[in-house]
């Protein structure tokens, strides 16, 4: 199953990079970067069983938040006109589809890259794995523009899901 995941993933991601288009150079860059976490000497330190199977619920529960969070102002309109329920219903599912593409794909290395860096930091882990994550969030605005915010917030849940299940002792693993 593993191994299934981390293939479905990189075929994703390099249907992508195809699909992207030719002028998108920072796309093809940054999501270039993140394929080149599948090379085996690198796979085999970042993408441990235990932590690829954790990391998978962080970004499953991330995109249910966000998908919460942005649908949260709608539902009174939806309860209010019964016809809006199939659009808002519509809607919810492409940004929780969108939103768990994109933490697979982007937000599952980034933190597995995040926990590698700071394997051996213990004062300022927190703060530092916190810059990885925003940093990457920011650095979509080469390939996403104005849609940054959105990832930006998506990359501090991560973030925080991520951190409050290392504090509650939900992972079990180290790297």
């Amino acid at each position: 199953m593993y191994k299934l995941f981390l293939y479905s993933s990189v075929c994703i991601l390099i249907t992508f990079i195809i699909l992207s288009g030719v002028g998108s150079t920072p796309i093809k860059v940054v999501l270039g970067i993140i394929g080149l976490t599948f090379i085996p000497q690198v796979r085999k330190k970042l993408y441990k069983t235990p932590l690829v199977i954790i990391k998978s619920k962080v970004a499953l529960y991330t995109s249910l938040f966000l998908t919460l969070l942005m649908i949260f102002p709608d539902i009174d309109l939806m309860i209010k006109e019964p016809n809006s329920v199939f659009s808002g219903f519509t809607i919810s599912i492409l940004i929780f589809s969108s939103s768990l593409l994109g933490t697979i794909i982007y937000g599952i290395p980034v933190s597995l890259f995040s926990d590698l860096i700071t394997a051996n930091v213990k004062k300022y882990r927190f703060y530092i794995s916190f810059l990885v994550h925003m940093g990457f969030g920011l650095l979509s605005f080469f390939f996403l523009g104005p849609l940054m915010n959105v990832v930006t917030i998506c990359a501090i849940l991560f973030f925080l899901i991520d951190e409050l299940c290392k504090k509650k002792k939900y992972f079990p693993y180290e790297i």
